[in-house]
């Protein structure tokens, strides 16, 4: 059974490293974009308003994932 436990808490971190490394390549290529990539006030593209707000969504979804079982605990 411990062997099981370890296995199940040695993929959450692998998984959890993943999911870290998705958001933030997410992050950094919704604000890498080229100056002339980049719209005009007047026409403006929600594209990387809906990028970002994912991201900040998931990087909340994890702190959730982690803060919420140490706070059943107490």
């Amino acid at each position: 059974m411990k062997k099981r436990n370890l296995f199940v808490r040695i993929t959450a971190i692998i998984l959890c490293a993943i999911m870290v490394l998705g958001v933030f390549s997410a992050a950094i290529y919704a604000f890498a974009a080229d100056a002339s990539a980049v719209p005009s006030p007047e026409t403006g593209s929600p594209d990387n308003t809906w990028l970002i707000l994912i991201a900040v969504l998931a990087i909340l979804a994890i702190a959730a994932c982690v803060i919420l079982p140490r706070m059943k605990k107490k």
